[in-house]
């Protein structure tokens, strides 16, 4: 990971835009590292296996949240994130930022 360290103060702080953004961009630079192929030059991102990894790492976060113990916060959670998924993948598509990579539109996922 690259230098996305911080002081325990600023960790406990709240909410951090550019911890986030560094956090998304090595996550992002983990699956493309573990989707280039042996045998070519190619890149072949697993969509299914890569949302299944994904999802485990979302549930696994979220057990961490105590708040996730009260069935209500937890729906609300859930339905929160499915509705940004929905909006943000809509936009994504629409505005080519799945051209990222040479990913192609038509392939299967």
């Amino acid at each position: 990971m690259t230098d996305t360290r911080t002081t325990y103060e600023r960790a406990t702080a709240g909410f951090n835009p550019e911890f986030r953004r560094r956090l998304a961009a090595e996550i992002i630079a983990a699956v493309a590292k573990a989707s280039i192929v042996s045998d070519a030059n190619v890149m072949a991102i697993r969509t299914t296996e890569t949302l299944d990894a994904l999802a485990d790492v979302l549930i696994t976060v979220l057990a961490m949240v105590p708040r996730m113990d009260v069935p209500s916060e937890l729906r609300k959670t859930a339905e929160a994130l499915a509705k940004r998924v929905q909006r943000d993948v809509a936009r994504a598509r629409a505005e080519g930022v799945a051209d990222i990579l040479g990913a192609q539109r038509e392939g299967n996922a």
